[in-house]
C-alpha cells in the first residue's frame, strides 16, 4: 500500500466519530453463530468494530490494519468494552501470518484478488472459515456510490472462484441499503 492510501485511510478513521454502540456487521454474526470460539485473524480491521465484537464473544483476536488512526479508534472501543485483541499495524501487502493459525478470518470491505487468497489459505486450520463480506456488482451504479476506483468491486460471481481452494459454504450477491455486496464463507478443507 502506497503513503498516499495510508495517510487517506488515517486522515478517515481520524475524522469518524467513535463508535457509541458495538455494531458487527450482520453477515459476520450470522456466520458465527454456534460456531465456538477460537483464534481469529481479521484483515483490514478499520475502526475495529467486528474485531472487538468477536472478542467480547470469547474469541482471541488478531486484528491487522495500514491506519495508526484507526488502530487507536479500534483500541479506545476495546477498552470500553474490557477487551483486550492485538491489534496489528500492518501493511497486507507486507503481512504474513503464521501458517495454520486461525479458526476464523475476517475481511469485510477490503479486497486485493492477487494477495487475499495467499493470505487466508495460509492463516487458516484445516475446517477453518473464512468469512469474506466486500462490494459486489452494481455498487458504482449506486447513487450513493462512494467509491472511486472500480477495480475494488467485484465482478459476478468472483469472490467463490477467488478463493478456489476453499470450500464455499454459503455464497450471495446482494443489494443492500446502503452498499451492494458479495458476500461469501468458506471453509478451509479437512487435510
Amino acid at each position: 500500500m502506497s503513503d498516499d492510501d495510508r495517510r487517506r485511510w488515517n486522515k478517515k478513521y481520524a475524522e469518524a466519530a467513535p463508535a457509541e454502540l458495538l455494531q458487527a456487521d450482520e453477515w459476520l454474526i450470522d456466520a458465527v453463530e454456534g460456531v465456538p470460539p477460537g483464534r481469529v485473524l481479521e484483515l483490514a480491521c478499520g475502526l475495529g468494530e467486528n474485531a472487538i465484537w468477536l472478542a467480547t464473544r470469547g474469541w482471541q483476536v488478531d486484528a491487522v490494519d495500514v491506519s495508526a488512526a484507526g488502530l487507536h479508534a479500534a483500541s479506545r472501543l476495546a477498552a470500553r468494552h474490557q477487551v483486550t485483541p492485538r491489534l496489528i499495524a500492518g501493511d497486507l501487502d507486507r503481512f504474513l501470518p503464521l501458517p495454520n493459525s486461525y479458526d476464523l478470518v475476517v475481511v469485510f470491505r477490503f479486497l486485493d484478488r492477487h494477495r487475499l487468497p495467499g493470505l487466508v489459505t495460509r492463516a487458516l486450520v484445516p475446517g477453518g472459515l473464512l468469512v469474506h463480506e466486500t462490494f459486489g456488482p452494481g455498487q458504482c451504479d449506486r447513487p450513493d456510490n462512494h467509491l472511486k476506483n472500480p477495480a475494488f468491486v467485484l465482478e459476478r460471481n468472483e469472490l467463490p472462484a477467488l478463493y478456489g481452494e476453499l470450500e464455499v459454504v454459503r455464497y450471495e450477491e446482494a443489494i443492500l441499503s446502503d452498499r451492494s455486496v458479495g458476500r461469501l464463507i468458506a471453509r478451509q478443507p479437512a487435510v
